[in-house]
């Protein structure tokens, strides 16, 4: 029961027994003054405990949805975590982004770019979430069925980078209470977005050192050119169907880029001087340093060429003793050889490059991961021209 109910009911309930105290007249004047005066007190005190329960409990459900949206892992994650909680939490139907630097409008079928723009200087100025309720004219054209806007600046270092805009048909402003609340939630919802975005923004760099570095080692042997970029591609594929989480899945994508790294230290070391024959994974392996991720990215590399059945090298591991993207990359490496760097009158078709593989099942490469390939075959034939034309990150 809300507040005001409560309100209301009490004072009904003290007028009612002051009527009937009042039925003895003046002698029970006093008294009807005290059961008047208690039964105001007694309501007001029931209706503020009730206002602080309500309020307690629209925190912890904002608490609570802040934090559901602190651990997403995506834009579209996010603002459809925000979309959900503003409905439940305020009744607003519709949650809109913004970031014209980045060029992200989001959702993207949703074409509000005028409106977003009429609507910046407004944000730039306010702290927290900006109410707008349409009320006759307007300086700018109001989306069809929304009369009500609560716009939110999104910031990075300072600067202005965007809005979050949520938008309804209510008629009045939200009450102080829901509007703290709902300035919480889009407080940690962009705080996240900024959060996905530099991780995005680092990526990319990250993207640009090594595709950068492995254009000077593939440049030494024109034969091996695209060779990681292809790898990549088909092992990503694989890992997606066999269900990598997050964290394997960006394991895999580094080990994949950097297998062969190897290959170019390789030929720098002079065979009289090693006093044993090193492999290129493992040279490879060397020039990854062990920190955070990389440490797993390291054996990867270090193991893409042990075999299932512990015939490899360069420790003659087996099974599941080989780190799974290591065997993954197994599979995707081979696939590469024979369908591109062999010579022209041994190059493989897809269709039979994949029964080559299939035949080596249970022996060099894992069942688990052929199983895979197969079922992205399509797929991977599919990643032939894109890969000529640069398309495939």
């Amino acid at each position: 029961m809300e507040s005001k109910q409560i309100v209301l009911i009490g004072l009904i309930g003290t007028a009612l027994m002051t009527a009937l105290v009042l039925s003895g007249w003046v002698a029970d004047m006093v008294l009807a003054f005290v059961v008047l005066v208690a039964g105001i007190l007694l309501t007001y005190y029931i209706a503020l405990n009730q206002k602080r329960i309500e309020k307690y409990s629209t925190l912890r459900r904002v608490t609570k949805a802040s934090a559901e949206i602190m651990v997403q892992t995506d834009l579209a994650a996010v603002l459809n975590c925000l979309t959900v909680h503003a409905q439940s939490l305020f009744e607003i139907e519709n949650v809109l982004l913004w970031l014209p630097g980045d060029n992200i409008t989001w959702p993207k079928n949703h074409e509000y770019n005028d409106l977003f723009a009429d609507l910046e200087a407004r944000v730039k100025s306010t702290s927290g979430v900006l109410q707008l309720t349409k009320r006759g004219k307007s300086s700018f054209t109001w989306p069809e069925n929304v009369t009500w806007m609560g716009a939110y600046s999104l910031r990075k270092e300072g600067e202005f980078r965007g809005i979050l805009l949520l938008l309804d048909s209510r008629k009045d402003r939200l009450q102080r209470l829901s509007g703290e609340m709902l300035n919480i939630l889009c407080h940690q919802a962009t705080a996240t977005i900024n959060r996905l975005l530099a991780e995005q923004e680092q990526k990319k760099d990250e993207q640009i050192l090594i595709r950068a570095l492995l254009a000077g080692t593939e440049a030494g042997d024109p034969i091996f050119i695209g060779h990681s970029e292809r790898v990549h591609a088909v092992a990503s594929l694989i890992g997606s169907k066999l269900g990598l989480d997050n964290e394997e899945m960006k394991t895999l994508h580094y080990a994949a880029l950097l297998h062969d790294i190897g290959k170019y230290a390789e030929t720098t070391i002079d065979p009289e001087d090693a006093e044993v024959a090193i492999d290129h994974a493992t040279v490879g392996a060397e020039l990854i340093p062990p920190i955070g991720i990389f440490k797993q990215v390291r054996e990867a590399v270090r193991h893409h060429h042990e075999r299932y059945d512990g015939s490899g090298y360069p420790l003659g591991l087996s099974k599941t003793d080989i780190p799974f993207s290591a065997r993954i990359i197994a599979v995707a490496d081979v696939y590469d050889a024979i369908t591109h760097l062999c010579s022209e009158e041994e190059k493989l078709d897809y269709q039979t490059a994949l029964g080559v593989i299939k035949k080596a099942t249970g022996t060099t490469f894992d069942p688990l991961v052929v199983v895979a390939l197969e079922e992205v075959a399509d797929e991977v034939a599919n990643l032939e021209p894109r890969l000529d034309e640069g398309e495939v990150e």
